[in-house]
């Protein structure tokens, strides 16, 4: 593939070394040089991701509370189970505790939050289950599988239409359920729908996504796979699962993506 980029750069050091040149011919050149850069470069940003909050209010405060001295922090998503049971005024206190936070929040729908009806308040507070967006760089989709009939058919062949018009370096995907236990301990506790399951993780590997990001299970998890990153986080709040030692902790995540490169930080709240 033509490098643009390399060939401009290349050429204004040839240039450079080429006698006689005008000092003016340079200035101008290293003019459009440093605009030129200046527009296909990308900037240096952080998000965080945590989930399963539901329940454990005090815990979700102090995880924002972080992020707010974060300012690296662009933007936060969290994979679902914020409202338990699905109940409105679950969901109300949710986002009266996330007004508090100074950086967006996207929301992945959950098992507890579309339970009992709760699938309308999701729709009237957050819009679509399921949508995409880019961020310098990186591209970001969120999915819903919070149960067997949510991912369906439809969903499949939007998430596919949506990777093959993705132009971003960088793909990042999130979803309340694991495709695979990355514990390595709960097999059965993920996605309900296994066909799907089976072909995300081959569209996934096609697509060359580069971090799967879930929760449900209420621990931290970190996997690789086909050169994927696959992580659960789920200790936002919410009743752990296991013990300390195995990723029972609260914590969040922080992912910095700078110069091609990601980097995943567990930010645990008892350090």
């Amino acid at each position: 593939m033509f490098d643009m980029r390399n060939f401009i750069l290349t050429s204004y050091f040839s240039l450079l070394n080429t006698r006689p040149t005008s000092k003016y011919l340079t200035s101008f050149i290293s003019f459009i040089l440093f605009v030129f850069l200046l527009s296909t470069s990308s900037l240096a940003f952080s998000f965080a991701v945590l989930g399963d909050s539901h329940d454990g209010w005090d815990t979700y405060e102090t995880i924002l509370k972080k992020i707010n001295a974060d300012k690296d922090i662009k933007f936060a998503i969290n994979t679902g189970d914020f409202a338990s049971n699905g109940k409105l005024k679950n969901y109300q206190k949710y986002i009266k505790i996330s007004e508090k936070c100074r950086v967006p929040i996207y929301n992945v729908p959950g098992n507890h939050d579309e339970s009992h009806g709760g699938y309308k308040y999701f729709s009237k507070f957050f819009g679509p289950f399921y949508y995409s967006f880019d961020y310098e760089n990186a591209h970001f989709i969120l999915l819903n599988n919070a149960f067997k009939s949510d991912f369906d058919n439809k969903q499949y062949e939007w998430l596919i239409s949506d990777l093959k018009q993705n132009k971003k370096e960088k793909t990042f995907v999130f979803m309340h359920k694991p495709v695979f236990d990355s514990t390595e301990i709960l097999p059965d506790y993920i996605m309900d729908n296994r066909r799907m399951t089976g072909l995300l993780i081959d569209t996934f590997k096609k697509y060359r996504v580069n971090y799967v990001m879930s929760g449900h299970l209420h621990t931290y998890a970190r996997a690789g796979r086909d050169g994927i990153v696959y992580i659960i986080s789920g200790g936002a709040g919410g009743p752990l699962h296991f013990p300390y030692y195995m990723g029972g902790f609260n914590h969040y995540m922080k992912i910095t993506v700078d110069s091609g490169k990601i980097a995943d930080e567990v930010i645990k709240l008892d350090d």
